[in-house]
């Protein structure tokens, strides 16, 4: 038995087996009060970078992760602009030093609580926590290195469905990259160097050094040529000072060195350095993923790619363009390739009569999203023949909800060609479900009964 003295000089008995239960308790608590001061870190992991990074690190991870998913700059990602928001909400937190300190403390519900006037914030006269628009964040932080702040619009010069763009050096090596505040030329690392089939885009990369007097003679050709051929082709750069393995492994021996990922694999160019041979190369290298369309017979058979279960939508999808054009733009076999295996590209040329009537178009041009092979399921592009509108547009295709809306219901409407995929996805669109319905006939028999057909079940 241990004898212990308590205040005022009385003394306490205390067995050994009391002493041994605090000793185990203390570990215990002192593992629950970490536990429930675990570090929040998922700011920092939007940007890539470990909670001990510095400010320039945190606007450098910024710059690379919202260029690499501005929603302009990746129309065809349904989570693109998720991730710019992510990433912006992320910078916003982390570059200011009052929020990134409660942060650190208190974790995201902690810069919520300050933001509410609660405990734990650092008292009074707290900053007020509210996610700005992700676009004024990026145009703040890109504006002092575009030109004076202003605000920048992605335009897409050439790449509309009418028309297009019309060895030595210094010894002193610098850090910072030639294209780190660019808008449309993309920094390139091994985490964003295109791989696969580079998400179905042609991409023109050009390899430099910052101290190379030839890159730098390029530089202002290679952000024209990115600006013009954006939404079309995907120009980037690889600063091989910073980037040395990446170079090397692409067998990079001389800047600037220019190469094409196509088809999975890098093409090497050779070429006058101009912006217009630059620019037709990259061109060339699309392929035509397109049906070419002159008769109404030939209609019928490419109507038959988008019939139901084809592509990834329930419905299958065809995109056919009528155009007075006789050549096919550059922008629509971009689209054709990023939607391979979704979307059936078709093209109707020089304004064909007997095609455009068949399918009810006067103007051109005009691009129509046929649904499931169906002519009575189509909805028409209303937009600018700009890349990022036409993406997006196509995007609501993707699930098959859009197909869903168009169906017009009344008595001549046929439901037998339909799956039962489809007549739930016509009622969803419609604000009703069936809970009750088992059988094709079921789900026709409530379309019916919410639209005020006759019948009440049609045999199937």
């Amino acid at each position: 038995m241990r004898t212990y003295r308590a205040p005022g000089g009385a003394v306490e008995r205390r067995t050994a087996a009391a002493a041994a239960t605090r000793c185990l308790l203390l570990p215990l608590l002192l593992l629950a009060a970490g536990a429930a001061a675990v570090r929040d870190t998922k700011y920092y992991e939007h940007l890539g970078v470990s909670p001990d990074a510095d400010d320039r690190t945190i606007q450098k991870a910024y710059r690379r992760q919202a260029l690499r998913y501005h929603p302009d700059r990746n129309p065809d990602k349904p989570d693109a602009e998720e991730r710019f928001r992510e990433i912006a909400e992320a910078y916003e937190v982390l570059s200011d030093g009052e929020k990134r300190q409660t942060y650190d403390r208190l974790g995201e519900a902690g810069l919520k609580q300050q933001q509410q006037g609660g405990p734990g914030g650092g008292g009074g006269g707290g900053f007020h926590f509210q996610h700005d628009d992700p676009f004024n964040i990026f145009e703040n932080v890109f504006g002092g290195g575009m030109g004076g702040g202003q605000r920048m619009h992605f335009q897409f010069g050439g790449g509309g469905m009418g028309g297009g763009m019309g060895g030595g050096g210094g010894q002193r090596r610098e850090s910072a990259g030639l294209y780190d505040n660019d808008a449309f030329v993309q920094d390139l690392t091994d985490d964003t160097f295109p791989e696969g089939d580079g998400d179905g885009w042609i991409w023109l990369i050009e390899f430099y050094a910052p101290w190379c007097g030839h890159c730098r003679q390029l530089a202002p050709k290679w952000r024209k040529l990115a600006e013009a051929l954006h939404g079309v082709v995907k120009v980037g750069a690889v600063n091989c000072e910073q980037q040395q393995a990446l170079c090397q492994q692409n067998g990079i021996r001389g800047y600037p060195s220019m190469k094409a990922f196509s088809g999975g694999r890098l093409h090497d160019y050779q070429g006058d350095r101009s912006a217009k041979h630059l620019r037709d190369w990259a061109l060339s290298l699309l392929p035509k993923h397109i049906k070419t369309v002159n008769k109404k017979q030939q209609l019928e058979d490419f109507l038959k790619q988008c019939a139901p279960g084809s592509g990834s939508s329930k419905w299958g999808v065809c995109a056919l363009l009528l155009s007075n054009r006789g050549d096919t733009s550059a922008l629509y076999k971009s689209l054709a390739l990023r939607y391979l295996g979704k979307v059936a590209f078709g093209e109707v040329l020089r304004s064909n009569a007997e095609v455009s009537a068949a399918v009810g178009v006067t103007e051109y041009p005009t691009l129509l999203v046929v649904c499931g092979g169906n002519k009575d399921v189509v909805v028409k592009y209303e937009g600018e023949m700009k890349s990022t509108k036409l993406a997006r547009f196509l995007n609501q295709f993707y699930n098959g909800k859009a197909c869903a809306a168009a169906v017009k219901i009344d008595a001549a409407t046929d439901f037998s060609k339909m799956r039962v995929a489809q007549l739930k996805q016509i009622l969803e669109s419609r604000g009703e479900k069936c809970r009750e319905c088992v059988e094709k006939g079921d789900y026709v028999a409530r379309i019916r009964q919410v639209f005020g057909l006759a019948g009440d079940r049609e045999e199937l």
